[in-house]
């Protein structure tokens, strides 16, 4: 299931930019968080201004990232899938979002959300983008 939570009455939060290439990295950590999540699983978008900054954050509930990978995730090549037929993938899609987001004047983020209970240390990821508002 995907979840999009916005502010109500908000204006719209907007970004100068690339279109396409924007469209790209969201496509991009989309496909990663419902590759990631369990069937049943829910993917969850927000968006929020702060400061001169508009933030999107994509959550998934799957396995999360472990610490020392959060931001090795990001170097090409790398890919840190839990088994060898778990999705296809070049290791390529977060390095290129990174610098999509790079060239656009922002940063992108990897960060594991709490656990849902005591009993779990994950309660999957969450890639953040920051870019400034327009």
């Amino acid at each position: 299931m995907l979840e999009i939570a916005y502010a109500p009455g908000a204006h719209p939060y907007r970004v100068n930019g690339h279109d396409s290439r924007l469209h790209q990295v969201m496509v991009n950590l989309l496909e990663n968080a419902i590759s990631f999540s369990p069937p049943d699983g829910r993917v969850t978008v927000a968006a929020r201004r702060i400061g001169n900054e508009i933030q999107i954050a994509i959550e998934d509930e799957g396995p999360g990232i472990p610490e020392e990978n959060l931001e090795r995730i990001f170097e090409r090549f790398y890919t840190d899938r839990p088994q060898e037929n778990f999705g296809q993938n070049s290791g390529l899609g977060l390095n290129i979002s990174r610098q999509i987001v790079v060239a656009h004047g922002g940063r992108l983020y990897a960060e594991n959300r709490p656990g849902r209970d005591a009993s779990s240390t994950s309660g999957g990821a969450r890639f953040v983008i920051r870019l400034p508002a327009a």
